[in-house]
């Protein structure tokens, strides 16, 4: 019963919310010019009881400064009587629609708008930029100069166009808008240094790897180029916050890094999937052990998924940024130029956490199997007399990559879970702080999973002393060599110089 009130009164909120009483349009019989409201698209007036449709919600809505007949003199800041109608050009992306009449296509919402935000004061767009336009889903397109986004879109709440008069009675269209007077607070100087320190210890993990022979298998292959992938894309986020941060990026250097962070952090997830197929591959018993051509051709394979999809997916982003046959706000654009570097808001969630979250379902579905395959395992050689067997030493170092990889999968699924929940709570600065710091970490704990053992260790120590053995073989070998041709030289002497 609570939890149905809590819904009830959600509803309620959102339907209020929505449409104030000046959002609003008297309802016959729950009707308005022939259309039905439902539900939860009307309300009760309190005062006069009448019902009241939220009429936004089935037309489209835009603002006017004064009502119809009116223009806004701005000097004496009044709507005063005008002949002319207002029939002002609309537009779909940057062409006019032609024959569009907006009085007729719109439902205006008369009178001037109220800012709430602190931040926010109401000036002329033309105060603000030189392009401003109204699109023909009734929102107000604010281009900004110079800036990171370089426009704003404007819902009918936030604006009202209208025809301004000046002192000599000429008109000319323009707007009000809620104008922010102070940028927004970032914690890019934070956000970026922790990403900057986790690279390093990527980098670290995966020097470490390249360098060992041991460790160049067809794991090791796969764990460097999620690292890798990993370790550009925080480098060049971390960049984009860096250049944001000292307000010297430009609309094509921020798209340029949105689609290189984009890809390499969806690049780096479907390697992480890879892991998860590969671990349950091996305990499938399908996949033969040692055969080097076997395994160069599986990560062949490997990298044109794991490389490919992301490589379309960024395509398909591209495309859509620079579609100009869906209206701005579509819901299908990502409207990186309009929202600022990188995603936002929907495409966010469409472009990034749709196919992270469907990757993290399908790893946890591999992890679940190969569980249960280990479990059948174990009680399978059970009946293994001592620890000489092959086939239950490679079963346990199998377990143990299997331990890894669940170790990986959580420390990157934490790091994502307070990255949604950071992007829902903007405003808390302590959880954007510990979520910043909790970057640093994910590469220091990579390294210490991964190269922190007492195995690696060990093979690092040999990879070591064979290199030091190597070079004093060299060595000895060149004076030897030295030694020989010094010698050889003497007895090429005559003998009468050698008496001499």
């Amino acid at each position: 019963m609570p939890t149905v009130l809590v819904i009830v009164f959600a509803i309620i909120t959102q339907v209020t919310s929505q449409c104030g009483l000046e959002n609003s349009v008297e309802l016959v019989n729950k009707m308005y010019n022939g259309v039905k409201y439902k539900n939860s698209e009307y309300f009760v007036d309190n005062v006069t009881n009448l019902e009241r449709g939220c009429v936004c919600l089935k037309e489209t809505c835009a603002r006017k400064c004064c009502p119809a007949g009116t223009a806004y003199h701005p000097p004496d800041k009044m709507c005063v009587n005008v002949s002319e109608p207002f029939n002002p050009p609309v537009w779909r992306g940057h062409l006019v629609v032609e024959g569009f009449n907006a009085m007729e296509k719109f439902h205006f919402l008369y009178g001037k708008m109220t800012c709430l935000d602190p931040i926010e004061v109401r000036i002329p767009a033309a105060e603000a930029t030189d392009v401003y336009r109204l699109m023909t889903d009734g929102k107000l397109y604010v281009e900004i100069p110079n800036n990171i986004p370089n426009a704003i879109i404007y819902e009918p709440d936030k604006y009202c166009i209208d025809t301004f008069l000046d002192e000599e009675g000429k008109g000319v269209l323009n707007a009000l808008i809620c104008f922010a007077s102070k940028p927004e607070q970032n914690n890019y100087a934070l956000s970026s240094s922790c990403m900057l320190i986790s690279c390093f210890f990527i980098l670290l993990t995966v020097a470490v790897y390249a360098w060992i022979p041991e460790l160049r298998n067809l794991h090791g292959m796969v764990l460097m180029a999620y690292l890798l992938s990993f370790f550009v894309g925080f480098l060049f986020l971390a960049t984009m916050q860096i250049l944001i941060m000292t307000q010297e990026i430009t609309e094509n250097i921020c798209l340029v890094l949105t689609f290189i962070v984009y890809f390499s952090l969806l690049s780096a997830f479907f390697w992480l999937n890879v892991m998860c197929y590969d671990i349950w591959w091996t305990f499938s018993g399908k996949r033969a052990h040692g055969r080097s051509g076997t395994q160069h051709k599986r990560f062949v394979f490997y990298a044109l998924y794991a490389f490919g999809v992301p490589t379309a997916l960024t395509a398909l982003l591209a495309t859509l940024e620079f579609s100009e046959s869906l209206p701005v706000q579509h819901p299908l654009l990502p409207m990186i130029r309009l929202q600022g570097c990188f995603l936002y808001g929907n495409s966010k969630l469409l472009y990034l956490y749709g196919p992270i979250v469907a990757l993290c379902v399908a790893n946890m579905t591999f992890f679940a199997l190969t569980a249960f395959k280990i479990a059948k395992i174990k009680r399978e050689t059970q009946v293994l007399q001592g620890r000489e067997s092959s086939t239950h030493d490679q079963a346990r170092k199998d377990t143990q990559r299997f331990t890894l990889y669940i170790k990986l999968f959580t420390v990157m699924g934490i790091n994502w879970i307070l990255e949604v929940v950071s992007s829902f709570y903007p405003d808390a600065d302590v959880f954007w702080q510990f979520s910043d710091a909790y970057n640093v970490l994910v590469g220091l704990i990579i390294f210490i999973i991964f190269v922190c053992k007492k195995k690696t260790w060990k093979m690092i120590k040999k990879r070591y002393a064979q290199m030091r053995g190597d070079q004093l073989s060299r060595s000895q070998t060149t004076n030897s060599y030295s030694t020989r041709t010094h010698s050889a030289s003497r007895d090429d002497l005559p003998m009468n110089s050698i008496k001499k």
